[in-house]
């Protein structure tokens, strides 16, 4: 808990033009917590990230104040001279730890440190498995990571005040959010803010979020009408760019004597951190593509999101997708090893076929609709890739290496990335979009972020004969 914070001396350092907290922001924000994009509806406002720290800290590399000066070296300087003090609370970090009944409280107004537990199920699960030839149990830890762009994050801003326009040039993949979030927390009309989103130098998902420092450097620069620019390092990027999952999964898996699936029922703590700045998509999407490509006729599934006292969760590359693709793939290879089967056989006998196309699976994606595939022959795919690759010959591959002191593996993963997802809520936040057609010019255009939308708008901009 933060007791006091003394500014004096960082604002009487050299070159320093002003430090703020969240008591000098509170009067020109309509709100201190950042809005979360499609919330569970069970979720606690109080999950969502402040502007700045408000009383509590929860995680190294939260935000609590503000230094502007001159040079990037003097307000580090002065940085470190304002003194705050705190009241040290527990913590906790283990996500497992952290749902028990005694764990420390990663926000000390909420009564647990549980953000969501959600169930996903189909089919007759306790049938299936009291007939089943066979029963298996996996416990699987995906551990946690952070995605490392080759440009962290940085937002520069910039205030008008004869054209009344505050402009943010921020890295981010979402410009669009940004601008309507941070229109809302300074009480500006939409018009009255622009963003800009250069080549972020790497996205891959962390820079889909809305960040505290895009507010609050947008509203130091209006408190001070002059351009106030921010830049992450490194080391800041550790600990204030959301990470990825931390997930415990106990999994059983059910399958006659052949090595059909017949089921798998299991369970999933997913380690949230300390905020989500959207909604806990990660856990959700991992749980609905556990089945994949692969016939699973009955399916029961629990998660729960736990609040550490960690960076925030997100997406990296796949948003939960790959976890739920491991846990299936490691529950096949489970099944071949216990019933002396290759890996390969065992993925085959339990493959979607094309005479069940288009199949329809019982499960949901996030805008409500159930996963459809509509199209492919996966057996003879994975036929034909196994041939390319010489996968009957490997052992012997294998082998040789060994004898030169290489170790040598093989894996085999079957995915399908969804596609032609439409989700209303979402794009109704994204409402604008413009496209700029100039002869002899680079033309761009925006709508959620230019990158996502290259290969698009050049097959659009080729259907005009005049702009080939």
């Amino acid at each position: 808990l933060i007791q006091s914070i003394n500014v004096v001396d960082a604002m009487s350092a050299e070159g320093v033009f002003a430090v703020y907290t969240l008591d000098d922001f509170r009067p020109h924000l309509t709100a201190t917590r950042l809005p979360t994009s499609l919330p569970d509806p069970n979720q606690s406002p109080t999950t969502s990230p402040g502007v700045l720290a408000d009383g509590e800290v929860t995680h190294v590399g939260e935000a609590i104040a503000i230094v502007v000066a001159d040079t990037r070296h003097r307000a580090e300087d002065a940085a470190a001279l304002v003194e705050i003090d705190y009241e040290i609370l527990s913590s906790v970090s283990d996500c497992r730890a952290a749902v028990t009944p005694d764990a420390p409280l990663v926000h000390s107004e909420l009564e647990n440190n549980i953000a969501v537990n959600r169930s996903v199920e189909y089919g007759d699960c306790d049938t299936a498995f009291a007939e089943a030839a066979h029963v298996f149990r996996e416990t699987l830890w995906q551990h946690k990571g952070a995605a490392q762009s080759l440009e962290c994050r940085g937002v520069l801003a910039k205030f008008d005040e004869q054209e009344d326009l505050l402009t943010v040039w921020s890295s981010t993949q979402v410009p669009h959010r940004v601008r309507v979030l941070v229109a809302g927390l300074l009480g500006l009309d939409d018009p009255k803010v622009r963003i800009v989103a250069p080549a972020v130098g790497g996205g891959f998902g962390p820079k889909f979020l809305m960040y505290p420092e895009d507010t609050a450097i947008a509203l130091a620069a209006r408190l001070l009408s002059q351009p106030v620019k921010w830049i992450e390092d490194r080391r800041e990027y550790f600990s204030a760019t959301a990470h990825e999952r931390d997930q415990f999964w106990d999994l059983e898996v059910a399958v006659d004597e052949a090595g059909h699936l017949l089921g798998v029922r299991g369970s999933m703590i997913h380690d949230q951190g300390a905020f989500s700045q959207v909604a806990v998509n990660l856990p959700y999407n991992a749980a609905t593509n556990v089945s994949g490509l692969y016939r699973l006729p009955n399916y029961q599934f629990e998660w729960t999101v736990a609040a550490t006292n960690k960076i925030s969760a997100s997406a990296v590359r796949g948003a939960g997708y790959p976890q739920g693709n491991f846990a299936m793939e490691r529950l096949l290879d489970r099944v071949a090893r216990e019933l002396g089967l290759d890996r390969a056989e065992v993925r085959r006998r339990n493959l979607i076929s094309p005479a069940d196309m288009p199949y329809t699976s019982p499960l949901k994606s996030r805008d409500g609709a159930n996963i459809v595939l509509d199209s492919g022959d996966f057996i003879a795919g994975q036929d034909k890739l196994l041939d390319l690759i010489d996968y009957e010959g490997f052992p012997s591959r294998q082998k040789a290496a060994l004898s030169d002191g290489r170790y040598l593996g093989i894996g085999i993963i079957r995915r399908a990335p969804g596609a032609a997802r439409l989700n209303p809520p979402s794009f109704a936040s994204n409402r604008q979009a413009r496209l700029l057609w100039r002869p002899g010019r680079a033309n761009k255009a925006r709508a959620s972020s230019i990158h996502w939308h290259r290969s698009v708008l050049k097959r659009l901009a080729s259907t005009q004969k005049q702009y080939p």
